[in-house]
């Protein structure tokens, strides 16, 4: 496959807004397998037209990952100095 042709390809994958299984895996950087249970247990919504496919919307995946993203260690200390708490140089966030 050619460059471009593969740069074109890469361009209108992320101009979809629904990906199938596969390529929200892919988006996530999970298995397959791992993105079917976590559908299946509801942690991000799925579509299932006329009882094909699983289909999942780019921006619930982006809220999934934005639910995952980790505080900074700024936030942190503020947040912990806000409850009083002192965070040791030993921990690590």
């Amino acid at each position: 496959m050619s460059n471009k042709n593969e740069c074109e390809e890469i361009l209108d994958f992320f101009k979809k807004r629904m990906l199938t299984t596969k390529e929200a895996a892919f988006y996530l950087g999970l298995s397959v397998i791992t993105v079917r249970r976590k559908a299946g247990k509801g942690v991000f919504p799925s579509h299932r037209p006329n009882g094909g496919k699983l289909y999942f919307e780019i921006s619930d995946l982006d809220e999934y990952l934005l639910s995952k993203r980790r505080s900074s260690v700024e936030k942190a200390r503020e947040v912990a100095s806000m409850l009083n708490f002192k965070i040791s140089k030993k921990w690590r966030i």
